[in-house]
């Protein structure tokens, strides 16, 4: 009994991929670091509590991500229906009842700590959307198919929208063109959605308040406003710019130490690392970014099944995404839209979430069968 207890750890550990966990733990490492150099000596944060639960998000997290490698998401797929029901459900009562924070209503107050739906329901949006493309199969390209392809994203993007998330729906809308894409959907069908959103765009628009509004215009100039709406951009440039090379060291910057930066725990974290570890840790973190969401998509290469396939598009892109809007909205290239920097912003509900999607891309990984060719030639 004991020996196929060994056998089968042994076994278990010769098929997950050890080196995205080491990778996601490295990353994890660093952003206990910065998070506890942002909320030391802040006014704003409680250290202890902030690098608390931190630690215990990441720990909680990794427990969780072995447990749900175990998981078939196959079996989750067939109750697709159900799962999409209870996310909208969820996201709905979030947008009208949820707690606002900085304009977005979409925090549930649990007293102890405070919940993000949305960012657990990307796990779900992958399973379910990815089962419904594989169930689909030859057929995706029927308009019929199309259209109830739309109103299963529209389940879980609506909901959000009425939250007045801007950025949380353009990660869900990565995601959702990523398995599009790899479905083999016909590039018409791509023209078709792009035309869409682009019409939908003054409606989303008109729901977003004032707050919402100055942030993403200022964000592309943040000089018209220096001391109101640009004031984050432009000390964040600021932040990064001063650490040089080798930055100011662990504690020592200046723009964190004197709290002149706003949301430097969460939103702009990459400013922090950026004035203490200087361009070589602004480095480190996109290299170790990169390399995780590369080995996430090169499971989904290898996955035994299409749905596995999509699931890994799907979380690979949305790493890649919220990656590059989070350092974007850092050195100035994005509006600020209140994007987390994966596995390195502070906050419970951002890092468990994210350990929950890698449970399901190793589960992806431990599957015995693999096959590598799961894409289709699309007609222009």
């Amino acid at each position: 009994m004991v020996k196929r207890i060994f056998s089968g750890i042994f076994q278990y550990i010769r098929a997950v991929d050890k080196l995205l966990i080491l990778a996601i733990l490295a990353l994890s490492s660093f952003g206990v670091v910065a998070v506890s150099s942002a909320t030391a000596n802040n006014a704003d944060y409680n250290w202890k509590r902030c690098v608390t639960i931190q630690i215990a998000a990441i720990a909680i997290g990794f427990i969780v991500m072995i447990v749900l490698s175990k998981v078939d998401y196959e079996i989750l797929g067939e109750i697709s229906p159900i799962i999409v029901g209870v996310c909208a459900a969820l996201l709905l009562f979030t947008a009208f009842f949820g707690t606002e924070v900085n304009g977005n209503k979409n925090w549930i107050d649990l007293e102890f700590i405070m919940v993000q739906p949305s960012e657990f329901t990307k796990t779900a949006f992958a399973i379910t959307m990815g089962t419904h493309l594989k169930k689909l199969g030859k057929d995706i390209n029927k308009l019929k198919n199309i259209l109830l392809v739309g109103l299963h994203f529209a389940c879980y993007a609506l909901p959000i929208i009425l939250q007045k998330d801007i950025g949380t729906v353009l990660i869900y809308l990565g995601m959702f063109v990523a398995m599009l894409f790899v479905a083999g959907i016909y590039y018409r069908y791509m023209a078709m959605f792009a035309v869409l959103g682009i019409a939908a765009v003054p409606i989303i628009w008109s729901r977003l308040g004032e707050y919402q509004q100055s942030r993403i215009i200022y964000g592309f100039q943040p000089e018209l406003d220096p001391l109101g709406y640009g004031l984050q951009p432009i000390v964040s440039k600021i932040a990064i710019g001063s650490g040089g090379m080798n930055g100011m060291g662990y504690g020592n910057g200046i723009q964190n130490q004197n709290s002149l930066l706003p949301e430097k725990a969460t939103d702009f974290i990459f400013s922090i690392i950026g004035e203490e570890f200087g361009f070589i840790g602004c480095m480190g973190i996109i290299l170790l970014l990169l390399l995780i969401a590369a080995l996430v998509i090169k499971n989904g290469i290898q996955a035994k099944d299409k749905a596995g396939a999509y699931l890994c598009t799907a979380i690979g892109v949305m790493l890649l995404l919220q990656s590059c809007i989070n350092i974007g909205m850092c050195v100035g290239l994005s509006p600020v839209i209140g994007v987390t920097l994966p596995f390195v912003s502070y906050g419970g509900s951002s890092v468990l979430s994210l350990f929950v999607c890698m449970g399901f891309v190793q589960g992806v990984r431990v599957k015995p069968e693999r096959v590598l060719s799961f894409t289709k030639k699309r007609r222009r």
